[in-house]
């Protein structure tokens, strides 16, 4: 029988970070749970707030940043965000992408029925599928015809 006192001390320094490396899998993973709940509201407190189409661009790289907008994530986290509606407009299934678009500079009025406005500053575009999925996502400032 082995005495346990001559046991190689890097064998049981081992079988402790072992066991910290499961304890922080198990803890991060229940804490990830509630968390982007969290994360979506501030995002959208902070949408909400702001008052200049770079500080809505700037709450849109933070929801990036933070993987909140992401690709395969919910449309429904963009509406949450930013107040739109598009997870009620899902494609057919097998009828491609839909579109969407979140501008951050309020569009100015047009000069008559005829005539569209000029779109102007800086938006959000994205794709999604018939899940609802998020396939596509750029930010941009540059208006095509």
């Amino acid at each position: 029988m082995m005495n346990r006192s001559r046991m190689n001390p890097g064998f049981r320094l081992g079988h402790v970070w072992i066991l910290c490396f499961v304890l922080s899998l198990v803890h991060g993973t229940s804490a990830r749970g509630t968390e982007p709940d969290k994360e979506i509201d501030r995002l959208a407190k902070a949408y909400r707030a702001a008052r200049t189409e770079f500080e809505r661009r700037a709450a849109c790289l933070d929801a990036i940043d933070a993987g909140v907008v992401a690709r395969n994530r919910s449309v429904a986290v963009v509406d949450a965000i930013f107040g739109t509606t598009y997870a009620r407009k899902l494609p057919l299934e097998g009828g491609g992408l839909e579109t969407g678009v979140v501008d951050f500079h309020p569009s100015p009025p047009s000069p008559s029925d005829a005539v569209q406005a000029a779109y102007i500053g800086w938006y959000l575009a994205f794709e999604f599928d018939s899940a609802g999925r998020l396939q596509n996502y750029y930010l941009s400032n540059v208006h095509q015809k």
